[in-house]
């Protein structure tokens, strides 16, 4: 099919391939030679079919190896979140919430929802089925190849969003040695290292490659950046204490108005004065005021440290003509850590039920009330209180405990096993056996067990039963080192997954056509994944300050088959339908289907597009994960009293009819339990492509191309919603939501469940634009320029648009793009890349959608300009020594962010600006490489 437009197009894509390669120093295989009979096979990533041309009907982007050098970073992930289509995804700059992991998003449609294979095949995941790509070594990378296309009836799950296919370096000769150095010019933090050495040898029947690379990565402190250097809380180094004063004596009522007043439910809201000493008398507390804040900022990371070490060999040795195995094996040892302020503690029932167990005892030497504070109402009335008892509520930052600290050791490590032939002249066959494993220990310091706290501020606390008692009523650093090892804890948990996948895949010519052969690729595959999450039993017992989080174990098998044709209608039409089935043991049967059109109206212009459908098989965490506590900061729409004590009528909302006449929510962070669900079932998504490919015979060396993409994912796999779930309930559009309420006598929400389900819908439509032009050889060297742009016409959740919004670290800007500028002569070459962020609107009242109107006519609404950074970078070839050393600086006009709200108490992202938009150095990274082969 298409013989001569083959053959034109292999020769002028090895004239500018081989034009690039001489360009930038590296050796080039060509794809075909002028006058040839036959032009090798290969397979493209979106096919299990094997052609000869490069250009299908799915829109892929391929990154060279020079490509990811010439980017100047050492993370794969980093440079993935880098390129136009990305999303928003998890990496190294997630300080609270990371964990040294680095992901990779298409279309923020969420990093599960793509696939990431290692030279066509499956790599391991996590137990929320994401990749971490840090585990792969960027120094065995030969290239990249991102399918921008939905291809569950090819690869299976999670394939909804797209496919990345990383292709190791194959056929590799000699010894290459390579190290890189960099850091942050002005500030001279964010050092990165790396030292790789890769090593190869191939004869007539075999080869083998072996690769060994190390990572230092170390922090940034969000304290060094201005844009980052303010994070405030209401949990100060002294102790903030509400008590309602009528329920304690006449001698407390009286010192207690002697401080101050009460608000108008008869709360007393009061912090110990700061440079008190160990004094705790009642005229040591003075009312609370409004900057009675802390500012934990500067005890964070704003860039984590990691160190990887990874190991990496391939081979393989033809047995007989038509026979050779094929064999792999990586391991990768991360070792990262997450630094946060001390430890707040919280007591009282306000601030959930293991605070609420809690009581301040009347005999304890450091209660300056001396008569017992309930935690807990109920409690409470049981020791003689009267009914309505309001338990007291308490907040201190732990600084004498010092900083929490996160520390990983995570150990990954795949193997795969395979053969490989052929029959007949087309038919080609290879069978695989991969497993693989991760294991992740994490070791968290700075952690309160609230057991020994409620004993420390009991009545029987004395050294003779071996109690510290706990001064928590005198100023700041009036904790002793031994209050602070009495109550803290290091806890330690592991969590781990095993995947096992077999694989048959068969591919080859079925019939001849008057237009060509009809070709057709099938196989079979069964995956099994098994996992677990076993957490330190403080935290599962929820004696800990830290969130409580129950274990997770489960485990899932799914068996598929698959088959795919390559129908050529005529010369210039190829068809190529393919279909999936699954069986999973959890949910049931389901069928994918995929139909791609390649249409080649003349030999420099190719249309084409596809039609598919696909799937994500519910996670390990998604099915079995324990029931987990997290911190919400919102409003209760059954709140009573603004912060000032102004009412607020809710007379309107029946489902708060319950809810007490004064009550005024004690805390914006009110817990939320996080429950999975085993009856799940898959995610399931349509998508179309429309584009063209251009190459222009009158101006050779160019090439356009332009794809339009819709994808719609249904029965999404996601949380209710705590806002939603709050809100149905207080206004009865849903009463089941309040059985998922639990309040206290005051009404403050104790624990709300927020559930899994199968009812989230995405959609996301846009364009994807990529022009390049190789120039013809000048007197001044040889250049290439390139332009990659992505823009989103809608990205909706839920019917709601979110294409310009940024919500914290997630962004979904209209315009993203990549510039690029490559110029060689000689030994001698550069690169210029320019990349572009679009305009951003940062709207601070989404997660309190009932105050809509007092947000936005405060200013709580802030649009953030477009942004750009340049990295550029220059490269010399020692020809003598065969050894590249290349200077390079990215962020060269050390660009900042713009900080987001007037303080960062009303910022949505941890740090005053999302970290996976903007250049997390805010500096000018410089950095040295060095490479000699041998």
């Amino acid at each position: 099919m298409h013989k001569n437009n083959v053959l034109a197009k292999s020769v002028r894509f090895a004239l500018i391939g081989g034009m690039t390669a001489s360009m930038l120093n590296v050796p080039f295989v060509q794809a075909a030679e002028a006058g040839a009979d036959k032009v090798e096979r290969i397979e493209v990533t979106g096919s299990r079919i094997k052609r000869t041309d490069m250009e299908a009907s799915n829109p892929i982007l391929t990154m060279s190896r020079d490509e990811i050098e010439a980017s100047g970073m050492v993370s794969i992930g980093d440079i993935l979140q880098s390129i136009p289509a990305a999303g928003s995804a998890l990496n190294t700059a997630f300080n609270n919430g990371g964990d040294g992991s680095t992901n990779m998003d298409l279309r923020n449609l969420g990093a599960q929802r793509l696939l990431v294979l290692v030279n066509g095949k499956r790599w391991i995941s996590s137990l929320g089925s994401t990749v971490d790509l840090n585990t792969i070594p960027t120094s065995s990378i030969e290239r990249i190849e991102v399918l921008k296309d939905g291809a569950s009836a090819i690869y299976g799950s999670d394939a909804i969003a797209g496919v990345v296919n990383i292709i190791t370096r194959k056929n590799f000769e000699g010894v290459e040695v390579s190290v890189y150095g960099g850091e942050n010019a002005k500030y001279g933090d964010g050092r990165q290292y790396t030292a790789d050495l890769t090593m190869g040898s191939v004869s007539e029947k075999g080869g083998l490659l072996f690769n060994m690379a190390h990572v230092t990565q170390q922090p940034i402190w969000a304290g060094d950046r201005d844009v980052s250097d303010t994070g405030y809380s209401s949990t100060t180094d002294n102790t903030r204490i509400r008590v309602k004063g009528s329920q304690l004596n006449q001698a407390n009522q009286d010192a207690l108005a002697a401080v101050g007043k009460p608000n108008a439910s008869g709360i007393y809201d009061l912090m110990a004065k700061e440079g008190t000493g160990t004094d705790i008398g009642m005229d040591q507390f003075r009312p609370r005021a409004g900057s009675d804040l802390y500012n934990y900022a500067p005890d964070n990371y704003l860039s984590t440290p990691q160190n990887r070490n990874s190991f990496y060999v391939q081979g393989f040795y033809e047995i007989a003509e038509d026979l050779r195995v094929v064999s792999d094996f990586m391991l990768t040892n991360r070792k990262s850590s997450q630094e946060l302020a001390p430890m707040p503690l919280t007591l009282g029932a306000s601030f959930g039920a293991a605070a609420s167990r809690v009581d301040i005892g009347g005999n304890n030497i450091y209660n300056p009330f001396g008569e017992t504070l309930y935690g807990d109402s109920k409690r409470a009335e049981a020791n003689g209180k009267g009914k309505g008892y309001v338990p007291y509520a308490l907040q201190r930052r732990m600084i004498e405990a010092g900083s929490r600290q996160y520390s990983q050791n995570d150990m990954t490590y795949r193997a795969m096993v395979g053969l490989e032939g052929n029959v007949g002249d087309t038919w080609t066959w290879n069978a695989s056996y991969i497993y693989g494993q991760n294991n992740q220990d994490v070791l968290t310091t700075g952690l309160l067990n609230l057991t020994r706290i409620n004993q420390a501020l009991g009545d029987n606390c004395t050294a003779a039963n071996g109690c510290v008692a706990l001064n928590l009523f005198g100023g700041p650093g009036t904790i002793t080192q031994d209050m602070v090892d009495y109550i803290t804890f290091d806890s330690v948990s592991r969590s781990g997954l095993v995947l096992k996948d077999y694989s048959f895949n068969m591919t080859g010519d079925l019939f001849d056509l008057p237009a060509g052969a009809v070709a057709m690729a099938f196989g079979v595959e069964r995956r099994e994944e098994s996992g677990f999450d076993t957490p330190d039993p403080l935290t599962v017992t929820g004696e800990s300050s830290g969130n409580q989080r129950d274990a997770t174990e489960g485990a899932f098998r799914l068996d598929e088959a698959y088959a795919e044709l390559s129908i050529p209608v005529i010369e210039s039409l190829l068809i190529t339908p393919a279909v999936r089935v699954s069986d999973h043991d959890a949910y049931g049967n389901n069928a994918t289907g995929k139909v791609g059109a390649e249409f080649r109206p003349f030999e420099e212009l190719l249309l084409r597009g596809t039609w598919s459908q696909g799937y994500r098989a519910p996670s390990i965490s998604d099915l079995y994960a324990g029931s987990a506590d997290s911190y919400a900061t919102w409003t209760d729409p059954c709140n009573t009293r603004t912060a000032s004590g102004a009412v607020i009528d809710i007379s309107g909302l029946p489902g708060c009819a319950g809810v007490p006449d004064g009550y005024r929510q004690a805390n914006t962070q009110i817990r939320i339990s996080q429950v999975s669900s085993p009856d799940l079932k898959p995610e399931t998504s349509e998508s179309y492509t429309l584009g063209t490919v251009y190459n222009p015979s009158w101006l050779e060396g160019a090439e356009f191309t332009a794809d339009y993409y819709n994808i719609k994912v249904e029965d999404a796999i996601g949380r209710y919603g705590h806002t939603i779930i709050a809100r149905e309930c207080a206004t009865g559009s849903k009463a089941s939501s309040c059985d998922k309420i639990d309040r206290d006598s005051l009404g403050n929400i104790v624990d709300l469940r927020n559930f899994l389900q199968n009812a989230g819908v995405y959609e996301v439509e846009g364009i994807d634009f990529f022009a390049s032009y190789l120039f013809g050889e000048t007197a001044y060297g040889s250049f290439k320029t390139s332009l990659d742009l992505a823009y989103v016409m809608s990205n909706t959740f839920n019917d709601g648009d979110r294409v310009g919004i940024q919500t914290g670290d997630g962004g979904f800007p209209e315009f993203k793009g990549n510039l690029k500028l490559d110029w060689g002569m000689g030994d001698w070459d550069a690169h210029w890349q320019m990349r572009y962020v679009g305009e951003l609107t940062s709207d601070y009242y989404v997660s309190d959608p009932d105050n809509y109107d007092f947000y936005k006519a405060n200013g709580y609404r802030e649009t953030f300009s477009a942004y750009m950074i340049h990295n550029v970078s220059v490269g010399y070839n020692i020809e003598d020594y065969n050894t590249k050393v290349s200077l390079g600086i990215n962020n060269l006009f050390a660009k900042e962010p713009q900080a987001e709200g007037p303080t960062n108490n009303e910022a949505l992202s941890t740090n005053n600006f999302s970290v996976t938009e903007y250049d997390v150095n805010m500096d000018r990274f410089v950095y040295l490489r060095a490479t000699t082969k041998f």
